[in-house]
């Protein structure tokens, strides 16, 4: 089985050598891995990769990503994509049809918002009668106004007030004492809560990312978000179904469980609170477990892993802007 090998300490150095990629710091070796085995590298602050180690990388069309020391997507090292012409030209034309963009928009929003609902469904079952009945019923009426929207910026405004009745109540979810989460805050975060939160999106992004360049498509083209010249619209539009779905139920797990405490934090200047080392040595470990599951994708009843499930999302996105299917349908299934 292929791996994705996260480098966290600053100051690095990765070098190929004998069949394996040796990571050294000042000199002494403190890391090593297979290069066959290894599928993608994601590197996260300062971090050195020697010439010998790109040019590997670039042959064997491993995927290395740049990452800020706490998470944020910078770039990739770049290898010949796949580039679909015909793809593209479709989603260029698509842009500019203001009808496409809102009915994409619409399914975007309303499935993220379906997902919110069915998730807190889901947990009220475990709560006492009643805990998030008003955010259940906020959520439904949300979602019934998104159908009667007249505009992409009606949607967006839609989906801010959904996102902000479902975090009222993803906080009554939170078993902890341990942790405070007055609501969401991303840049930056400033609380415990929040930062676990924005380093999962930020890891999301990046797979969704991945799975667009695979399929050829433009992450700047995309229908519920602002087009402009460096927002990847695209990007951000498909990453909202899964939000809830695998990023806040991984962080919600890690808190009711116990498996993070406050000792895996750390609190900078301005009240901003980032991973400790070993907390996100502990945060990734759990991330990489999580993602190595299966679950079932909505459209054809088969179990892939969640990367798969990016990707295979992506193609019925393709295809519904070229017109070979006509309604674009949100990833719905509720990780357990």
């Amino acid at each position: 089985m292929y791996i994705t090998v996260y480098i966290i300490e600053q100051g690095a150095v990765l070098s190929k050598k004998d069949g394996k990629m040796i990571v050294t710091k000042a000199k002494e070796i403190i890391g090593e891995f297979p290069l066959k085995k290894i599928e993608r590298i994601n590197l996260l602050g300062n971090i050195t990769l020697t010439t010998q180690m790109i040019n590997y990388c670039l042959d064997n069309k491993i995927e290395v990503i740049f990452m800020t020391q706490h998470g944020r997507y910078r770039g990739k090292l770049y290898t010949d994509e796949y580039r679909n012409v015909i793809l593209r030209l479709k989603q260029y034309e698509r842009a500019s049809d203001e009808k496409f963009r809102l009915r994409i928009a619409k399914s975007i929003v309303r499935g993220k918002l379906k997902n919110y609902y069915e998730y807190l469904s889901q947990k009220a079952k475990r709560l006492p009668k009643g805990t998030l009945s008003e955010e259940r019923a906020g959520l439904r009426v949300t979602i019934e106004k998104v159908e009667k929207a007249k505009t992409v910026n009606e949607v967006m405004g839609f989906e801010g007030i959904g996102s902000k009745i479902y975090f009222s109540g993803f906080k009554k979810c939170l078993k902890s004492d341990e942790f405070e989460f007055k609501g969401r805050t991303s840049h930056p975060p400033k609380d415990e809560i929040n930062a676990m939160l924005s380093l999962g999106y930020y890891f999301l992004y990046t797979e969704m990312l991945l799975a667009l360049n695979s399929v050829g498509l433009d992450p700047y083209l995309g229908n519920l978000h602002t087009i402009d010249v460096s927002k990847q619209s695209l990007l951000f539009d498909l990453v909202e179904e899964f939000r809830c779905i695998i990023i806040d139920n991984f962080v919600l797990k890690l808190v009711n469980l116990k498996t993070v405490t406050k000792e895996d934090f750390e609190k900078k200047e301005n009240d901003i609170y980032y991973f400790s080392k070993d907390g996100i040595k502990k945060y990734i470990s759990a991330y990489e477990e999580m993602m190595s599951q299966k679950l079932i994708y909505h459209l054809d009843g088969e179990e892939n892993y969640i990367r798969t499930i990016f990707e295979k999302q992506a193609r019925h996105y393709a295809r519904v802007v070229l017109g070979e299917e006509d309604e674009y349908i949100p990833y719905n299934y509720i990780l357990e």
